[in-house]
């Protein structure tokens, strides 16, 4: 019994010691004695090249700690991060025994740099060990005014969060024998953002709500400014399966038709409110395999949608004049709705405002209603009436390998019947686009061939294209 006090009181005064001859060093080297360590530990933890530029300030209260100034971050050659300013709270028994150990992290004014490679690589990927299993455990993380540029060297894509601010409590992960860290994933945490961008598209005064509950992490956002109007979602990633599992769910009421579709050169030209919603559910290890598991619904629904330098019913009526206007670009551009950025991003359809310009028509109502199953989107419900015409789309949208398939955009009589039809196929980025065909084979020439076609189809039996919720014209005016 005696030995044992005298080992515990042995080992105290060790400590003791170690504690006080750190200390010693820190108060006559300052940041000096720390900063191999710290390094030597972040590089470990991010299997990076972690470097402190500047100075190390040790504090000592309210906490043990460390300010480190100037931080860089690189992958090989490859620059990944860089912050101004870091703030980190240390334990100090083990620091003792010269390892790191975090409790808290601050980052101050952080860049942080995602590039994918055109070889698909991206720049943050490194050679992965066996995990550890180790648990990691910090009562705080914040981020203040940082920066997070994505940039995609293959479609020469970017996004960029700018005016970032992110408060994360009681994060604890880790600590079973998978290893995998996101299984037992716990947290909560608030993320705001200044402003979202992405080509043209850009969302503001993004604030989102993180819970993380044993490797089950819920967002869920509310705000008063998505695409000019309002709306809720919620977003929900479960890592405690084979596969991570994902399901997305928004609801925007009175967005603006021309926020949405800001990605186009017409979207300037447009007015009108509409209501958004998706409900839809992934799974995957990787970006791809998330993409061929897409399913659910997606839908726009807009009426009086003002086109202030176009009017889509004198341009299929004057085809001879528009020789460059066809079906599929209104169908992409306005059809495709909530897909619409999709499509807009990869291939700039005609610019329907150069073929109208002076121009003004209206789009008394726009339906777009998309099931998504294996990462293609079909057309369900898909059509617009304008004050004289109806047109509507079918076929589908391959989000995977980014392409058409069996996508016909028609004008259609009032019965639904097919008048005349476009298809599409290929690539987004390089489409190939058909001839403008009439049904049952009609010869004529340009100048009055939607008359003709009209006429033809006045009487007898058709096979119904569409039969969805867009209802035709009540005044219908025969080119």
């Amino acid at each position: 019994m005696v030995n044992r006090k005298k080992k515990i009181i042995w080992i105290a005064g060790a400590v003791f010691l170690a504690a006080v001859v750190l200390i010693i060093l820190i108060l006559l080297f300052g940041g000096r004695a720390l900063k191999p360590r710290i390094e030597a530990a972040a590089s470990r933890a991010l299997r990076m090249d972690v470097r402190i530029r500047g100075g190390i300030r040790i504090s000592f209260l309210p906490a043990f700690g460390a300010s480190l100034a100037d931080l860089t971050v690189k992958n090989g050659e490859a620059d990944v991060a860089t912050v101004a300013d870091v703030k980190i709270g240390l334990r100090l028994l083990p620091l003792i025994i010269g390892k790191v150990r975090i409790s808290r992290l601050e980052l101050v004014k952080s860049v942080i740099s995602i590039v994918r490679q055109k070889d698909g690589t991206l720049n943050i990927i490194t050679r992965r060990g066996k995990p550890s299993g180790k648990r990691v455990v910090l009562k705080k993380i914040a981020i203040s005014e940082g920066s997070f540029l994505y940039t995609n060297l293959r479609s020469g894509g970017k996004i960029e969060w700018e005016g970032v601010d992110i408060t994360v409590k009681d994060l604890s992960a880790g600590g079973t024998p998978e290893g995998d860290p996101l299984k037992t994933l716990s947290l909560t945490g608030d993320i705001r953002c200044g402003a979202i961008k992405a080509g043209n598209f850009m969302l503001t005064d993004v604030a989102l709500r993180v819970m993380g509950v044993k490797g089950v992490i819920d967002v869920s956002h509310s705000s008063k400014q998505v695409f000019g109007g309002t709306g809720s979602g919620t977003f929900r990633a479960d890592f405690t399966g084979a596969e991570p599992y994902f399901k997305i769910i928004l609801a925007v009421s009175r967005l603006k038709i021309q926020d949405l579709l800001q990605e186009s050169p017409n979207a300037k030209s447009m007015e009108g409110l509409a209501d958004l919603s998706a409900d839809l559910a992934a799974t995957g290890k990787t970006a791809l395999a998330v993409k061929r598991s897409l399913s659910g619904q997606v839908s726009l629904n807009a009426e009086n949608i003002l086109l202030n330098d176009m009017d889509i019913d004198d341009l299929i009526s004057s085809l001879r004049r528009s020789r460059r206007f066809n079906l599929v670009d209104v169908g992409a551009f306005f059809l495709a709705g909530p897909l619409g950025p999709v499509l807009t991003r990869s291939y700039r359809f005609a610019d329907l405002v150069k073929e109208s310009q002076g121009g003004k028509g209206v789009i008394v109502k726009l339906v777009s209603v998309w099931k998504v199953g294996n990462g293609v989107a079909v057309a369900a419900d898909v059509a617009m009436a304008t004050k004289e015409r109806r047109i509507a789309m079918k076929g589908g949208l391959n989000l995977v390998d980014d392409r058409f398939e069996d996508a016909v955009v028609a004008v259609l009589d009032e019965r639904g019947c097919a008048v005349l039809t476009q298809k599409v196929h290929g690539s987004f980025s390089s489409p190939e686009i058909g001839n403008i065909n009439v049904l049952r084979s009609l010869a004529s020439p340009v100048t009055n061939l939607l008359k003709r076609a009209l006429k033809l189809f006045d009487s007898g039996p058709c096979d119904v294209f569409y039969s969805g919720s867009v209802a035709p014209p009540e005044h219908k005016k025969l080119p």
